[in-house]
């Protein structure tokens, strides 16, 4: 089977895994993982920050942002109401937190408007929760893999002294898109996380990014959610090996094999793209049939794809899908908008 329902279904390179195998090793928990340390020290410098914490997930990683930044029950965080960390993340931060969210519609490039953003920021009145953090998401998942304009983050850091936190999942892959430097799109945000496990290709792991003081913070948060790890440097090794993966443009494939992807289909009549695509997410809009019907008829195809709705499909390349798997991706895209369209034509 062909899995094209996320990029979190890679698999670690050979690289990796002998990287993985021959890793020093050491009790992170106690900060003696020299292969870790490493990790978080080069990502740090990477992105022009004073530290990095290496996490089991993204989620953990945003949910200690979070706690980080609003030690305070009653704090309140602003997100986009398209934002993975409002929609799938369980509501964490008001489950382990007390933290509320507060929603700003997120327009289609995955963008907020500022005036909407500076609007929700609360005043200090007693009868309200207080803002502690703006969250936004690089690339925008639910946006169809939309790269936040630089132009955003530097209007948004202009407007608001509040602090911004970036989930960046797939920063790697808007850092791709974009060729910016990743000082220059970091030093707008106060903190970031960035993910090992998409399209790097890792087994497992995400990192928090951001000042030393927040980080100190973060750790003795992390250690109380149950993300204190031992010789995590054996996970660590895979992440360096990533981030080689990543610098020399590897992410660069994805996408255009996903344009590629969606340029092929663009005339079906079965179909039609949600948005242009940047990176390498695709949203077709399924306008004969039904997501689900979709779906089933291209695993009968050999490929797996997602319903994100009653007439929303999702198609995510990753670093373990090559070209002759993008061909017959096309072809089983053809075959089930043919089918679908013989199939109304005949009712």
């Amino acid at each position: 089977m062909i899995d094209l329902h996320s990029d979190t279904v890679t698999k670690p390179t050979l690289r990796m895994r002998e990287a993985m195998s021959f890793a020093r090793v050491g009790d992170d928990v106690s900060e003696e993982d020299p292969t870790v340390n490493l990790l978080q020290d080069r990502v740090a410098a990477l992105f022009g920050k004073e530290s990095a914490l290496f996490f089991p997930s993204g989620t953990m990683a945003n949910l200690t942002a979070v706690l980080a930044w609003s030690p305070n029950r009653g704090s309140e965080i602003i997100v986009g109401d398209k934002s993975h960390m409002f929609l799938f993340e369980q509501g964490g931060v008001s489950q382990f937190g007390g933290v509320s969210i507060r929603t700003v519609k997120n327009r289609s490039d995955g963008t907020m408007a500022i005036g909407e953003i500076i609007e929700a920021i609360r005043d200090d009145d007693i009868h309200e929760p207080i803002t502690t953090l703006i969250c936004i998401e690089n690339t925008h998942n639910a946006c169809g893999g939309k790269v936040l304009p630089i132009s955003f983050l530097k209007e948004l850091r202009k407007m608001s002294a509040t602090p911004i936190h970036m989930d960046g999942a797939r920063f790697w892959n808007a850092l791709t898109a974009s060729q910016e430097q990743p000082k220059d799109v970091a030093k707008h945000v106060d903190s970031l996380t960035v993910c090992l496990s998409k399209g790097l290709g890792c087994p497992i792991g995400s990192l928090l990014v951001g000042s030393s003081d927040l980080i100190k913070r973060a750790r003795r948060i992390r250690k109380g959610l149950g993300g204190g790890m031992r010789q995590v440097g054996v996970l660590a090794a895979a992440g360096l090996v990533g981030i080689d993966y990543f610098e020399k443009g590897g992410l660069k494939n994805d996408h255009l094999r996903m344009s590629r992807l969606a340029q092929s289909i663009s005339h079906l009549p079965a179909f039609r793209a949600l948005s242009a695509v940047e990176t390498n997410i695709l949203f077709l809009e399924v306008m004969l049939g039904t997501a689900q019907e979709v779906c089933d008829k291209m695993r009968d195809n050999g490929i797996i794809v997602s319903a994100w709705s009653s007439k929303l499909v999702r198609i995510v390349v990753h670093r373990d899908i090559n070209d002759a798997m993008i061909d017959q991706t096309i072809r089983a895209l053809v075959d089930v908008s043919d089918e679908l369209t013989n199939t109304t034509n005949y009712k």
